[in-house]
């Protein structure tokens, strides 16, 4: 490498104080290696510098970032708040706790053995892995329930009655697995008087069952024909307690 007039002069500057006579070609020789390393010295400082310049840059972005993540989404009142899910991120409904509402249906109220039920509209739903189908309420997994039937009858001009009084019974019933027929679980019996040409008769009975997963549940009346078909006076449901 060919060195500049300003690092001659420097060597002869060095020459005439009397460091030539050091060490002659031997210390002319380190002067230039001096001399080419404080060059490089001055030529890498700019990249040095970039370089570290770089390194604190990235150093804050990643510390913003973990104080930014810590402190979470911010409502707009200054709470942190769950950042909003994806529809495939939200929890399902049965997530929540085991319980059945069902009320009485707009259409006809039997199959001819099983009374049927309306499982989501107005007052009724079914949550937690409940399920309603044809008159049977499937229990989602094993555990005590609270299992409770109202039914309001209501008199006809045209009622069959014989004898001086009308026996009104409702049943739930409960069939499993492991004795594969219906057994009464909750019953509830009342009477009026035939002599009476208009009444009304709300029947209601609950009660707490150790109950398996999947059995099933079913209700059962003697006079399908009188009852009212009012959702906040006919109801049937089940729900779990807490464990």
């Amino acid at each position: 490498m060919e060195m500049s007039d300003g690092d001659r002069r420097l060597i002869r500057g060095m020459e005439e104080d009397g460091c030539s006579s050091c060490g002659g070609e031997a210390g002319l020789h380190r002067q230039n290696t001096l001399i080419l390393k404080e060059k490089r010295q001055r030529r890498m400082a700019p990249f040095l510098a970039a370089a570290l310049l770089v390194l604190i840059s990235v150093a804050l972005a990643l510390l913003i970032m973990v104080v930014l993540t810590g402190r979470g989404h911010q409502s707009p009142d200054g709470k942190p708040t769950i950042g909003h899910l994806s529809d495939g991120q939200r929890k399902p409904k049965d997530d929540k706790n085991p319980s059945a509402m069902l009320t009485a249906p707009a259409g006809s109220n039997t199959d001819g053995r099983y009374l049927q039920w309306e499982s989501e509209k107005g007052y009724a739903f079914c949550q937690g892995g409940f399920n309603y189908s044809g008159g049977s309420l499937v229990v989602p997994r094993s555990g005590i329930y609270r299992v409770f039937l109202q039914i309001t009858y209501e008199g006809k001009e045209d009622t069959e009655c014989h004898s001086d009084e009308l026996r009104l019974t409702n049943m739930i019933s409960l069939y499993r697995d492991s004795y594969t027929v219906n057994r009464p679980l909750l019953s509830s019996v009342d009477t009026v008087s035939c002599s009476m040409e208009q009444w009304s008769k709300s029947l209601y009975t609950a009660g707490l069952f150790s109950l398996e997963a999947n059995c099933i549940l079913r209700v059962t009346s003697s006079h399908p024909d009188l009852i009212v078909r009012q959702q906040h006076q006919v109801f049937f449901g089940a729900e779990l307690l807490p464990q």
